[in-house]
């Protein structure tokens, strides 16, 4: 289809059930709402599956792991990293009870260092992190983008769903994304590219639908951009569209590459 990676999971050390259905609604401006609470079949499985086609894959394939507990964590981590081409630690999904405890800077900390025990080589982690709306949010999260960057983390994920009030949801919330939540991604991304000065490639994740929506991605920081809910409304054929939208728009800057384009709009 062209995507250059794929992020599978996310995974968790058991199976779970996920919340209760219905858990996924559509909503305005081709955006959703959804409420899943890490549904899936735990590492052990997972790693089976993954192992069946490790020989076979087209391409790169990332697992996004997350856990309630470090050790949760870390042993899912042990488990999913030797059949992953990268993994990406899960720090900010909306949904599940328990994760937000790695939103502390010192249990972050904590985290990435038990991490760094598991982890085999030189295969990259990333970490995902969550969308901020006020100055304390903001500082909290720039907090452990800094951890990221002290602790050798090879990337961040920029951002997670935006938390709302669902009604539907037996949880009574539940993460918004697509293109309502994509100013707030670009917003963050160029914070994290101007803390950071670019140290840390950043990847773009939140309401990309178009070219002209990655290049501004591009321009505003990030190094790489994922696709979501753009993929559900519009199927595979979104990717070759954004490809050509973004030749084009290489072409009429007269730069070689998209690695030139990056951090650009903010010079």
């Amino acid at each position: 289809m062209g995507f250059g990676y794929l992020t599978l999971g996310t995974v968790t050390l058991k199976p779970r059930e996920g919340n209760p259905k219905p858990r996924m609604w559509r909503y305005p401006n081709d955006s959703l709402v959804n409420s899943m609470g890490l549904p899936n079949d735990g590492a052990d499985r997972t790693a089976v599956n993954l192992s069946k086609h490790k020989e076979d894959r087209a391409g790169p394939v990332l697992v996004s792991v997350s856990g309630l507990t470090i050790e949760e964590f870390g042993e899912c981590c042990r488990i999913m990293e030797p059949l992953a081409d990268g993994i990406e630690l899960n720090i900010s999904t909306p949904n599940t009870e328990g994760v937000k405890i790695f939103q502390d800077p010192a249990v972050l900390t904590q985290l990435l260092d038990e991490i760094a025990k598991v982890r085999t080589g030189s295969k990259p982690a990333w970490v995902k992190i969550p969308p901020y709306f006020n100055d304390k949010e903001r500082e909290n999260v720039l907090d452990l983008v800094e951890v990221c960057v002290k602790k050798g983390m090879d990337g961040i994920t920029a951002i997670n769903t935006k938390r709302i009030q669902e009604p539907r949801a037996s949880i009574g919330t539940g993460g918004l994304s697509g293109p309502l939540i994509y100013e707030d991604m670009i917003r963050i991304v160029a914070d994290i590219y101007n803390q950071t000065a670019g140290k840390i490639p950043i990847n773009a994740c939140g309401g990309i639908s178009s070219g002209i929506n990655a290049w501004r991605a591009f321009e505003m920081g990030a190094s790489s951009v994922q696709l979501y809910t753009v993929f559900i409304y519009e199927g595979p054929g979104i990717v070759a569209r954004l490809h050509r939208e973004l030749l084009q728009l290489l072409e009429s800057s007269k730069s070689d590459s998209l690695n030139e384009i990056t951090g650009t709009g903010l010079r």
